[in-house]
């Protein structure tokens, strides 16, 4: 497609800074991707010194598809065998890249000092940080844990990183009870990631931007990386916005997209100060507006417009779209939240009877815990789906264990995976055994195999448990040695293979549990593969670093045919083409707690807008009169961003039949009440004994076509090269007489 006046501006704005104001389906990926190849063909700027940096690894991979067409260059899986193209990927695998990169250099043992990383540093993800942040609670602290969650000290400092905070400015800001054992944990957490050579997502930010505040360093890679584009700028906290600028500012040339209007991320850290401290640190940058969308139709594009702009913070800015006016948007109040549930299932098994698959189904919701009543929905009517931010396949425990193995083997020092796999499957090594390891480990500042090595010589541990523990040392000695030579494929194998792992699974649990939990594993050595060839203990630190990157969203197969399911949060890198938004009603989505608080409901507001504008052509909006909440039945009245949708752009729905607005209702009135007064009009209703087998039928999309089969009510049409099931009563044909 050929880029709009305004994207051409865009593109053609190579040298010096650029503010890029994009709107959701703006083209805007098109546009930096565009960008990038008119660098190259055109300015014959080194693709090599070309960065883009996105959110998301799917994100990622789009613009480097699309830039390697362009480019005529293929994108490897892996980053190391891109170093002659444009540098393509996500914040944290970039930082990732640059920090291994630093640590084998001439400047390891400057940067190490600082840092107090090697190299092959482990990445911890949410439930090892919580593992070890409930040890100290109770083990080095000995505090109750109901008093003082684990969970709740590890947000605290969590926050504090994302403000470039470290455990020694934190203790300048303690006034409470609280402050003071969140400083006092903070310290101990950063001293346990030391002793292991190990850092969680926060220090991934936090530790480059040190790294790059030693001059030579940030020299290098300024040289490294002229022309920088950052994607999904609103979206940054303050150590991105920092670590940008410093990458930036030596050549200037930088180019960012911002979009005020779906900045939904202030809960992890995204600030929106962020546009003020780029126009300060850029006075000069070039603004560049992108307005036109090419996703939605003209009546979710108004009422998406409509509904944000009744936030009083937000940039000058106004929507548009040349695709058709498209089917008015469908509100849906339903009696309860089952009848929510059931019409939703119900609407998508009729749709998908006519004319849809079920990928085109999108259902959107505020948190993931009110997906239940959906999936039950779903169950019942036999229709595929998939929860996207559920149980992710990382999380699940046979992956775990595995990848426990390969950390362990990676860095035999990491107390967390050592723990989790001393004993699974079992090897009757207790956790009284553990604790006496914990106690020479911490008096001899040994690591845990060195103790285990001389394990003769400790007298606290049982002679049953001493030779299980000599055992296992044995065992993992062995794994050592085949990391050196095999495969990460071939290793993982080996583990299961050795340990008794598949035997392990199928005591634990079901047969029918067990087939799947050893397909995971089949399918985690499966992504593994990819991974086979060069030196293996590279190739291992390298699995193990994106599998600690790697989103649920990622892992989305496209190519088979479920609903989907998430949290708007989730949704924002997807669109499809019939979109529901789930709960709209005050108190839930806008939550009760954003009421009085305008950033917070401004905050809100912007979700919804995100949410409406995932919709390609059908956006439905729903809500229950009546629903169990909190272990109560609530009624809540009707979301007020329903009312801020025009009355022109909406139609009301009730269970089965459609309504439309009558203009001389009150909707939008100034009273400060709402009324809405309907005019029904029926769905199709067709005579069954109209109709027979080989009756040629005429479909207001396909034409004219036959009837193979009918049972009772359900048709089976033949449509060209497929057959279709309908509910003949309701479909929308008429028979050819």
């Amino acid at each position: 497609m050929k880029p709009n006046p305004k994207q051409q501006e865009a593109i053609e704005t190579v040298e010096w800074a650029l503010l890029i104001i994009a709107w959701a389906g703006s083209g805007k990926t098109a546009t930096l991707t565009k960008r990038i190849a008119y660098m190259i063909a055109e300015k014959w700027v080194e693709p090599r010194s070309i960065l883009a940096l996105t959110f998301t690894n799917k994100a990622a991979w789009e613009m480097k598809e699309r830039t390697g067409q362009a480019i005529w260059a293929t994108y490897h899986p892996h980053m190391m065998k891109n170093r002659h193209l444009p540098y393509m990927g996500t914040f944290h695998s970039f930082w990732i890249y640059i920090l291994k990169e630093v640590l084998g250099s001439s400047y390891a043992d400057k940067a190490s000092s600082i840092i107090w990383l090697k190299k092959d540093f482990l990445i911890y993800d949410e439930s090892d940080k919580l593992s070890v942040m409930k040890d100290i609670i109770k083990n080095e602290m000995w505090l109750i844990e109901k008093e003082y969650p684990p969970r709740q000290i590890a947000y605290f400092i969590s926050d504090a990183k994302n403000k470039s905070i470290n455990a020694a400015g934190y203790k300048t800001t303690v006034d409470s009870t609280l402050k003071e054992v969140v400083a006092t944990a903070f310290e101990k957490y950063e001293n346990r990631l030391s002793e292991n050579n190990a850092i969680d997502f926060d220090d991934i930010l936090w530790k480059l931007l040190q790294v790059l505040e030693i001059p030579e360093i940030l020299t290098a890679y300024q040289e490294k990386y002229k022309y920088i584009m950052v994607d999904e700028y609103q979206d940054t906290n303050l150590v991105q916005y920092n670590i940008v600028r410093l990458l930036a500012e030596k050549y200037w040339n930088l180019a960012v997209v911002w979009d005020d209007w779906q900045s939904i991320y202030s809960w992890r850290g995204a600030d929106m100060r962020n546009i003020i401290n780029f126009k300060q640190d850029y006075p000069n940058a070039k603004l560049v507006k992108l307005e036109q969308n090419y996703r939605s139709t003209k009546h979710v594009i108004a009422a998406a417009n409509t509904v944000i702009k009744n936030n009083k913070e937000a940039l000058d800015k106004e929507l548009w779209t040349d695709n058709p006016q498209g089917e008015k948007i469908k509100y849906v109040a339903a009696v309860d939240d089952r009848s929510e549930a059931n019409w939703i299932a119900d609407n998508i098994k009729d749709h998908v009877a006519w004319e849809w698959s079920y990928w085109d189904n999108l259902i959107l919701y505020r948190t993931n815990a009110q997906s239940r009543w959906l999936e039950e929905a779903l169950l019942k009517n036999a229709i595929p789906y998939k929860v996207i931010g559920g149980m992710k396949f990382y999380d699940r425990k046979e992956v775990k264990d595995m990848l426990a193995y390969l950390r362990c083997i990676l860095n035999p020092q990491d107390p967390v995976a050592l723990k989790r796999i001393i004993n699974t499957p079992s090897r009757k090594i207790w956790a009284k055994s553990i604790e006496t390891l914990d106690t020479y480990r911490e008096n001899f500042w040994i690591g845990y195999f060195e103790v285990l090595e001389n394990i003769d010589e400790v007298d606290d541990i049982r002679p049953a448990a001493k030779l299980a523990l000599w055992e296992f040392s044995a065992m993992f000695s062995s794994f050592f040695n085949m990391s050196e030579r095999l495969s990460v494929s071939e290793l993982i194998w080996e583990i299961i293979r050795l340990t008794g792992y598949e035997e392990y699974l199928r005591s634990q649990f079901s047969q029918d549990e067990f087939e799947s939990k050893k397909e995971n594993l089949s399918e985690l050595q499966n992504v593994a593969s990819e991974y086979n060839g060069l030196s293996p203990r590279e190739w291992l630190s390298l699995f193990l670093e994106e599998v600690a990157l790697i989103s649920d969203l990622d892992k989305a197969d496209t190519n088979q045919d479920f609903v989907i399911l998430m949290t708007i949060h989730t949704s924002k890198w997807l669109e499809q083409q019939r979109v529901f938004v789930t709960w709209l009603e005050d108190g839930i989505f806008p939550h009760s707690r954003t009421h009085s608080k305008p950033a917070e409901l401004e905050e809100e507001r912007r979700l919804m807008y995100v949410a409406m504008t995932r919709a390609r052509e059908e956006l439905y909006i729903t809500r229950a009169k009546e629903r169990l909440y909190f272990w109560d039945y609530v009624r809540n009245p009707e979301s007020r961003f329903i009312q801020e949708i025009p009355e022109e752009n909406i139609e009301v729905v009730e269970m089965g039949w459609w309504f439309s607005f009558d203009t001389s209702s009150s909707f939008g009135s100034n009273s400060g009440e709402t009324t809405m007064r309907a005019v029904r009009t029926p769905t199709v209703e067709n005579n069954v004994a109209d109709f027979r087998p080989w009756q040629r039928v005429e479909h207001h999309k396909f034409g004219i076509w036959i009837i193979d089969s009918m049972v009772w009510e359900i048709a089976e049409i033949r449509f060209k090269i497929w057959v279709k099931k309908m509910n003949i009563r309701i479909a929308p044909v008429k028979k050819i007489t």
